[in-house]
């Protein structure tokens, strides 16, 4: 065993391995967005980073203050010449593509992101806003920038943190124990949180906490760390082996952080910690000159890579194929090489902003995040900037961005016995009840404004009853775990009391996205006592319209509308310049005859045993023989890839019937 001397631990020289370490976080991360299949969970380069940073600042830090230069402005004003000047450019070069290519909706959303991003509060918005693997995610442009807020708030509180710790003449080995303490607080915070409430633990600091915290522990033991001679090499090797099989094994469907980012993090402590002791053959991989090129690169890849590969998502309507993710990447690091040598390195020069001293930098600073702001706002304020469309593109925004008008106060169990006056449609609602009412999650919401206008001609008063994610099968459940479960079982019971609640009720309609549903089991309603049952779609089907029919309840069932799996609003536009030809902008039917296949064949069935049922088949309505389209009659009729527009549906009430009702 050899121990470290203080001076060599604590040398604050270049440290080649860990720019090489830089090197492999980007990479990691930069694979896993453009090809995820690839690396699963190569997300964890960003919890590479969190450790580098720890351990690069706690580093400089602890050696300012037992010297007793420290300077809290100073520090700033060192992360605001490394960070400010690459963000910025990148933001607005960001900002002027997504001018172009972002719908107004789109836009205003960027717009309020880039608020977030300068105002240091990115994690909090993106942890309001979208989870980080939804798919709505993989179209905003600056996602990728919570995990520099998470640093920005960490440079904010730890130089302060750590100056009492030296102030009050605390040891690092009580400073190390101290921070063993926070950690494993964090930790504990993160794991449970990582279960319960995935979206904060992964956005929100106190969850990241422990990884920079790993980082910081690792530079305050710089004097203490010891590493055999002979076991250099392995110790090294096995970092690097915690660190790629984190990101080959772990996956968005793992709680995380928590527990599951452990091995990444010791991993690269073990990957820093030990190539400052000696060179081992991984060390010597990591200092090799293109791997350091691409580490030194690395924070001006990381800035570029995320805009481009959203922008593109966000233009094709879905994810980039191989192909098109490379040449994607290619061109982010084509932008991320000039970012390094003409902004980080020649503007930075250029402004002289390393000779420049701290407050005239801070003003600077913030001078260039209220610029931002301000362009932001000018997005918001312009509510995404609607004048820059063209007539048709113009059109098929206005339609795409409306949704029914009662679903904010009308849709939800705990919302079907309230609010009668605003979300009653059709005609007035009487003593005797509702006439007619709409079951089923947001694929039956979308068809209020349908049966709304059926209603009034029908002069019937309706009912909106709807529940978001919950189908209208009584007794069924999707698989996945009760807490999941739970919301749909009181949605059933909500409209089994509703039925006896409105004894008058002639009609209900029942619609819900249907192919989600195929694979379901019993619930409480059913199997009260025992374990849940599988049971097919059909059986819960027919169940629950006897349900209705048990009360004289004539049952229309709408099926479900085609899903898209490509939704973009540009090419629509130019189908709708081109009035649908020679653009392409469907679906092929038979992908979706397949998907639906259970469905339509159960409603079929159902219909045509009982004539008090009606089946309006929509595949049929809005697809040909050979494809499905967003448009009928040259009227764009969805808002996303699987919903209608209020417009959309208000014009198909011209191709529907509600059952005929008895004198």
């Amino acid at each position: 065993m050899t121990r470290t001397s203080h001076h060599q631990a604590d040398h604050l020289g270049y440290l080649p391995h860990v720019d090489g370490l830089r090197a492999i976080a980007v990479a990691l991360v930069v694979v896993f967005h453009a090809w995820p299949s690839v690396l699963p969970g190569g997300f964890i380069g960003v919890d590479v980073f969190f450790v580098i940073s720890g351990f690069i600042i706690t580093r400089q830090l602890a050696a300012e203050m037992e010297s007793g230069g420290f300077s809290y402005l100073a520090f700033l004003g060192r992360r605001i010449r490394r960070l400010i000047p690459a963000a910025a450019v990148c933001c607005i070069l960001t900002a002027m593509a997504a001018a172009v290519i972002l719908m107004p909706d789109a836009l205003e959303m960027f717009s309020r992101s880039l608020v977030a991003v300068w105002g240091m509060l990115a994690n909090f918005y993106f942890f309001k806003e979208t989870g980080y693997f939804d798919a709505p995610a993989a179209e905003a442009p600056l996602l990728h920038m919570w995990s520099l807020a998470v640093e920005d708030q960490f440079y904010l509180t730890w130089p302060l943190l750590l100056l009492l710790l030296f102030k009050r003449q605390w040891t690092r080995p009580q400073m190390l124990v101290a921070l063993a303490l926070l950690a494993a607080l964090s930790l504990a915070h993160s794991q449970h949180a990582a279960t319960h409430h995935p979206q904060a633990a992964f956005f929100l600091p106190l969850s990241r906490a422990f990884e920079l915290l790993a980082g910081c522990a690792l530079a305050l033991a710089l004097p203490f760390l010891t590493t055999p001679s002979r076991g250099r090499g392995l110790i090294d090797a096995a970092g690097l082996i915690l660190v790629l099989g984190s990101a080959v094994l772990l996956s968005g469907q793992t709680p995380f952080p928590g527990f599951a980012a452990v091995p990444a993090i010791v991993g690269s402590m073990l990957l820093i910690g030990t190539g400052l002791t000696g060179s081992t053959p991984v060390s010597r991989v990591l200092s090799l000159p293109p791997v350091l090129l691409v580490g030194k690169m690395s924070y001006s890849i990381y800035l570029y890579h995320w805009p481009v590969l959203a922008l593109a998502t966000y233009a094709l309507g879905r994810a980039p194929n191989a192909a098109e993710a490379g040449v994607l990447v290619a061109v982010a690091l084509v932008l991320a090489a000039l970012s390094w040598v003409l902004v980080e390195q020649k503007l930075t020069s250029a402004l002289k902003l390393h000779s420049m001293t701290p407050f005239p930098l801070i003003a600077r600073a913030l001078a260039t995040s209220a610029g931002l702001v301000g362009l932001a706002l000018i997005g918001i304020a312009g509510e995404g900037l609607p004048q820059r469309l063209d007539r048709p593109a113009a059109e098929v925004y206005h339609a795409a961005s409306s949704g029914n008008p009662l679903r904010s106060v009308c849709d939800g169990y705990d919302a079907a016995f309230d609010h009668h006056t605003h979300c009653t449609f059709g005609a007035p609602l009487t003593s005797k009840g509702y006439d007619i009412a709409i079951f089923g999650d947001s694929n039956a919401d979308h068809f209020v404004p349908m049966v709304a206008a059926l209603a009034h001609d029908a002069h019937l008063s309706g009912r909106q009853v709807t529940q978001s994610a919950c189908a209208a099968l009584i007794g069924a459940s999707r698989l996945g775990p009760a807490s999941q479960q739970e919301p749909c079982t009181r949605y059933q019971e909500t409209v089994l009391d509703f039925i006896k609640r409105n004894p008058n009720l002639k009609v209900a309609v029942l619609s819900s996205a249907w192919g989600g549903y195929t694979t379901v089991e019993t619930n409480r309603l059913l199997t009260p006592a025992g374990p849940p049952e599988r049971r097919s779609f059909a059986e819960f089907a027919r169940s629950t319209v006897e349900i209705f029919r048990k009360h004289g309840i004539k049952v229309l069932i709408i099926g479900q509308i085609p899903h898209f799996k490509t939704f973009t609003l540009s090419c629509l536009a130019a189908a709708a310049r081109n009035k649908t030809r020679d653009v392409d902008c469907t679906a092929p039917r038979a992908e979706i005859d397949r998907a639906l296949a259970a469905s339509q064949m159960a409603f079929r069935e159902i219909a045509s045993a009982d004539p008090g049922v009606t089946f309006l088949d929509m595949v049929k309505l809005l697809c040909t023989e050979q494809r499905c389209s967003a448009f009928k009659d040259d009227v764009l009729v969805y808002r996303d890839r699987g919903h209608l527009n209020a417009i959309g549906s208000a014009y198909l009430a011209r191709y529907a019937t509600l059952p005929a009702l008895n004198p």
